[in-house]
């Protein structure tokens, strides 16, 4: 993948089995012989696809009522920099170059499911390189709709400490050279989870907010963490945004943002020194920055440190957000730019007063601020404005751009974009530029 700064855009055969909107009927699937296919998707390597690859979904209705069951997700449409993001490209008209983005319910790709036998239903979407979240919505005997179900045979994450899950169930499509392109940010082999062993875990824990409150967190531990190592590792705080579900925040970057996948890969692959990820949920503070705050200084970050062998030194800690997560991580950067030596903000930032009066905050040349969005992101001005700001006030930052919306495929991008570019890298460009 090759990461662009602010230039506008300029522009193996895997198989796994995991055991008001656009309505489309089930192409590809009329006819089609599912009696190979176990319930969960299966994601293979066809000829026929444009894109390479089919995905294969068959869903298992435990309560055999459905009427009509439909697969759903907000990214699997696709578009073209020319079209832009007001002309999406159904995955079966898939051309090579073509971007998968969306974020919002008017780019939502609705597929209806064949009934293949008693409680089975199945279908078909090819798709591009990446990680996609899915869902699935059913029709009941009396007409009502019940959405927002994940697959039963490839669920979603679960935080065990506190019986919280996660919203969305996950696909991944290998890359293809010759079928999608050869360009920037097509590539998107890094959010594929690894077949060898140089993977790290995902703890899901609990620990006791302000109010003496039971809050989750997951925290993702490096291939070979070593409670025991003399040198701490260094740790990234990481918020998500607004969801429509106030509670499992803290498991959406680990899940439907693949953080994990993409971390591991880029560690094996020697693009980033290992380190730890903590996921909060900021959600049900109410976006409340002070309860934020305090929720990180005073609980969250004593009880990493007490429980993981993680930084608690600036140099060996990092904050960054998306959306809501990044004013937070903007606010942060404001405020407490003595406390962490790197930022990611991404997808929002701050406006009125805040931004206006940028130059009343201390040290914010200190840490290393990368500034990210999506060019289709309907918050792009927020982000803009901030680059500009940084930039008048002669503030040192990067500032990327990536071929997406409001969402997951624009997340992925970006982490990985921060992880491999500039998270940790400070003092390898001070002995760089020393030499």
């Amino acid at each position: 993948m090759k990461k662009v700064v602010r230039v506008g855009i300029i522009a193996v055969l895997v198989c796994s089995i995991f055991g008001n909107n656009r309505s489309v009927s089930a192409a590809n699937s009329s006819g089609f012989d599912y009696a190979d296919y176990a319930p969960g998707v299966t994601v293979e390597e066809d000829a026929a696809s444009p894109t390479g690859y089919y995905a294969t979904f068959v869903y298992e209705d435990e309560s055999s009522a459905a009427t009509k069951v439909e697969l759903y997700s907000d990214t699997f449409h696709h578009f073209t920099i020319k079209d832009g993001f007001k002309n999406p490209y159904k995955p079966e008209a898939y051309k090579p170059g073509m971007f998968p983005a969306g974020g919002n319910s008017d780019t939502t790709y609705y597929l209806t499911l064949e009934k293949i036998k008693d409680n089975l239903w199945g279908g078909r979407v090819p798709l591009s390189s990446g990680a996609y979240p899915y869902n699935f919505r059913i029709t009941n005997p009396d007409g009502s709709k019940t959405a927002r179900l994940d697959d039963p045979h490839n669920p979603t994450m679960t935080n065990t400490a506190t019986n919280v899950s996660s919203v969305s169930s996950m696909v991944y499509i290998p890359y293809n050279k010759k079928t999608m392109g050869n360009g920037d940010w097509l590539d998107r082999s890094v959010e594929l989870p690894r077949k060898d062993k140089k993977t790290g875990t995902v703890e899901t824990v609990a620990y006791t907010g302000a109010a003496g409150d039971v809050r989750g967190l997951a925290v993702y531990l490096p291939d070979g963490y070593n409670p025991n190592r003399k040198k701490p590792y260094k740790v990234l705080y990481l918020s998500h945004g607004m969801s429509g579900v106030p509670y499992g925040n803290e498991l959406r970057w680990m899940n439907e943002g693949a953080v994990a996948n993409i971390t591991n890969n880029l560690i094996a692959d020697g693009k980033a020194e290992p380190f730890v990820v903590v996921t909060m949920n900021n959600q049900d503070l109410n976006w409340d920055y002070k309860r934020i705050e305090e929720d990180q200084f005073e609980h969250i970050m004593p009880y990493v440190e007490a429980k993981y062998n993680v930084s608690d030194e600036t140099d060996g800690r990092a904050y960054a957000g998306l959306s809501m997560g990044g004013v937070t991580a903007n606010r942060m950067y404001f405020n407490h730019a003595d406390d962490f030596a790197y930022f990611g903000i991404w997808s929002y930032a701050v406006t009125g007063d805040e931004l206006n009066n940028i130059g009343s905050y201390r040290n914010l040349n200190d840490p290393s601020v990368m500034v990210g969005v999506g060019i289709w992101d309907y918050l792009i001005e927020p982000v803009q404005n901030l680059h500009t700001a940084l930039n008048e006030e002669g503030i040192g930052h990067a500032y990327v751009e990536v071929p997406a919306a409001h969402d997951w495929k624009a997340w992925h991008l970006l982490y990985a974009a921060f992880v491999e570019d500039h998270l940790w890298k400070k003092e390898k460009k001070k002995k760089e530029k020393g030499n």
